[in-house]
This record gives C-alpha cells, structure tokens and sequence, in this order.
C-alpha cells in the first residue's frame, strides 16, 4: 500500500508540476508582429534619446501598445514584447517624449537609519508637450502586416 501512495504522490505532483510550468510561463513571443523602425526628427533634425509609443487607435485585444528609443541619429526600432520585435499591424496614434535633468540636483537626504531618501533629479520634457499624450499628439502611423521600416515621424515647434 505504502507504495500505492508513493507512486500516486509522484504522478500527482509531476502532472501538476507540468501544468503549472506550461499554463504560467511568460510569454516570449508574440505570433504576428510586423517589423516597424523610423526616424524622428524636430524641425527636419534628428532627435536623439527620445522615448517613442504607439498606441493602438483601435482594434481591441488583438492590438497592442509598443515603444522603441532613438539611438544618437534619431533612429528608432519597436519593441512590444521582446526587444525590437516589431508590433501587431493597424494604425496607432504616436507619441514622442524626451526627459532631461533641470535645475540642481537635489540636496542629499538620509532617513533615520542611514538609508538614502533623497529624491530623483527633476526632469522635463523637451519636445513640444503636444507630442506626449494620445490625446493631444496628431501624429498617426499605419502598419501593414509586412511592416514599415521607413516610419518617418516629423515633430513641429
């Protein structure tokens, strides 16, 4: 009998081990995603360390958000899940940011028990603030399923 239980243990804790492992592991990938790189650029020069975002107009579950960073040419490849993997195809609303330290940095602070507290440097937005939201940026782009790898997003002044 002893064995019984044994061997029933083991079954019971492998089959849920499996299930457990198969059912909650992180998704890598993404089936579907169409290459999407460009350039940004304000008033016709390129911009560089800017965060960029794409933001599905529509098209429920299927779609989803992706962002991407400029390199020192202002050039830029999306990244949904893994690393410049590209985004699902349809049409998003963009929008760019570019944070920069201002001012002094903040004075040094020390809780009680020794721990640093002292807050984070202030940054600003540099780029025109009409660029950093969904709701105020008019910059579209629309993907094909075969991607686009010649995004060109044009910030004004």
């Amino acid at each position: 009998m002893k064995n019984y239980y044994r061997t029933f243990l083991f079954v019971f804790v492998f089959i849920g081990s499996v299930l457990i492992t198969c059912g909650c592991s992180p998704k890598t990938k993404l089936g579907g995603l169409a290459p999407a790189q460009g350039i940004v650029t304000l008033d016709n020069v390129p911009v560089a360390g800017a965060s960029v975002s794409f933001s599905p107009v529509s098209g429920g579950d299927a779609m989803r958000a992706a962002a991407g960073q400029t390199n020192e040419q202002g050039q830029f490849i999306m990244t949904t899940l893994s690393p410049q993997d590209g985004v699902t195809p349809g049409e998003f609303t963009v929008t760019v940011v570019k944070y920069e330290k201002y001012g002094p940095p903040p004075a040094k602070k020390v809780d009680e028990s020794g721990e640093d507290i002292t807050p984070p440097h202030p940054e600003k937005n540099i780029l025109p603030s009409k660029y950093e939201s969904r709701e105020s940026s008019d910059i579209k782009v629309t993907i094909p399923a075969a991607g686009d790898k010649n995004i060109k997003i044009e910030l004004k002044s």
